[in-house]
């Protein structure tokens, strides 16, 4: 049998044609997972949950959540010129754990306001468009190097305000 154009129509191009069908209707179905399908620990807008409420409102946890912040390069560094191209995750990490703080202790004021100067600075450093969140605004490293600082100076506040682990 020929086409319009010439060309013969037989087994291969109707299998053909079979394929590209099997590989639309199995890309569909694909896209069309449902609730069951989201992974544990992420909600379906694709944030993360909170886990279980006694580890989110614990002063111990904070304090080791804090402690792992700390312990980074972004953070002990004695040279932050050498790791600010690095430390965008940091700066996202240790807002989160400036709000693990204030869960666990939301009546502390030295707690709510060292939490309130980390979401500040994290602010900062994002608004200026430095590594790891996005530029949105021509980079400059030495701008970079100066919010990286008052984070790391907002995160040893916070640490002041938190106390040592019990």
């Amino acid at each position: 049998m020929r086409s319009g154009h010439g060309t013969e129509r037989g087994p291969v191009t109707a299998l053909r044609g079979l394929l590209v069908a099997l590989a639309a209707l199995l890309v569909l179905v694909g896209c069309s997972t449902g609730p069951a399908d989201i992974p544990s620990g992420q909600s379906s807008d694709g944030a993360a949950t909170q886990g279980p409420i006694a580890e989110v409102r614990s002063p111990d946890a904070a304090r080791a959540k804090l402690a792992l912040a700390l312990a980074d390069p972004c953070y002990s560094s004695p040279d932050p010129r050498a790791v600010w191209p690095r430390c965008g995750r940091w700066v996202e990490e240790s807002a989160s754990t400036a709000r693990t703080a204030t869960n666990a202790l939301p009546d502390d004021p030295a707690v709510t306001g060292a939490v309130a100067a980390v979401a500040a600075a994290h602010d900062d450093f994002v608004a200026r468009g430095c590594p790891g969140t996005g530029p949105t605004v021509p980079l400059d490293a030495n701008s970079c190097i100066g919010a990286l600082t008052t984070v790391r100076g907002a995160m040893g506040r916070l640490s002041s305000a938190l106390g040592p682990p019990s």
